[in-house]
């Protein structure tokens, strides 16, 4: 699920970028995003394993 959502997300600041809807913001702008959406993925699939465990 985690990765799918990454793609999505990827998938949205790509068409974001090559449609110019939002001005003056590039995906040069816009990849810290990315890493964010990321790394709380990972944290999010982590702690929803542990308490599977419980």
């Amino acid at each position: 699920m985690a990765f799918g959502l990454l793609l999505i997300v990827i998938g949205l600041l790509l068409l974001i970028d090559s449609l110019d809807l939002i001005e003056g913001v590039g995906f040069e702008e816009l990849w810290p995003v990315l890493l964010i959406t990321i790394g709380i993925a990972i944290i999010y699939d982590r702690v929803r394993r542990s308490w599977r465990r419980r």
